[in-house]
């Protein structure tokens, strides 16, 4: 579903995905990160911080791409207002709506995905963004705090930090999140790299709790 397919030996390849969404959307080829929003598009997740999070990215050198569809009446017309105004901008792309195709190459060409959720009882974003070598950038809060050691703040091994993580639901909270993961990408780009890559070689498969489940099982029809 991505014009060129890539994992942790050949992540260069990933890059042509990002001149292949640039190219989708008509948007600047400069080096600049790209930083995506990916999913619904309501309160639980965080309105008024995805677009803090777009301003806030686009004038700090990098660029946004927003993918996502929503029911609330308000909520859809203030994205299509916000999508009118910024329709010129060589940095910025939104879309209004959902295609599984544009998710996958979204996923595939971004540096960074964004999740600032008021409440998340799963989170699925970060866990298929990491499949992609794309960072997440999540609040902390449910699900998403299963699936994210920050680089610069967790007690994991070094190997095991994947992104960055902000507390308070606000915009000093997005911003300090973005402020460190915009200045990895353009000062310590082999840090940045490895990020990516410890993110692709996260394991969210049922794989080991499914083995997990049925040796519970054999445990109790054996007793």
């Amino acid at each position: 579903m991505i014009p060129h397919r890539y994992g942790v030996n050949s992540l260069e390849r990933k890059y042509a995905n990002k001149e292949a969404l640039r190219d989708r959307f008509w948007m600047r080829k400069d080096y600049k990160p790209i930083i995506a929003y990916v999913g619904r598009l309501d309160a639980q997740k965080g309105i008024d911080l995805i677009r803090h999070a777009l301003f806030y990215s686009l004038a700090n050198g990098a660029q946004f791409v927003l993918l996502g569809p929503s029911s609330e009446h308000g909520i859809h017309e203030h994205f299509w207002q916000l999508k009118h105004h910024l329709n010129d901008h060589p940095d910025c792309h939104l879309e209004i709506g959902f295609s599984q195709d544009l998710a996958h190459l979204i996923y595939a060409g971004a540096d960074m995905v964004i999740v600032p959720s008021l409440f998340e009882p799963c989170g699925l974003t970060p866990m298929i963004a990491q499949k992609y070598g794309t960072v997440p950038i999540v609040r902390a809060i449910g699900g998403l705090l299963n699936s994210v050691a920050d680089r610069d703040y967790s007690d994991k091994q070094a190997e095991e930090r994947n992104g960055y993580i902000f507390h308070q639901a606000d915009h000093g909270g997005v911003e300090s999140a973005l402020r460190r993961a915009i200045g990895l990408w353009y000062r310590y780009p082999e840090e940045f790299r490895r990020l990516m890559v410890n993110g692709m070689r996260y394991d969210f498969s049922w794989s080991r709790p499914g083995e997990d489940y049925i040796n519970i099982y054999n445990y109790i029809r054996h007793k």
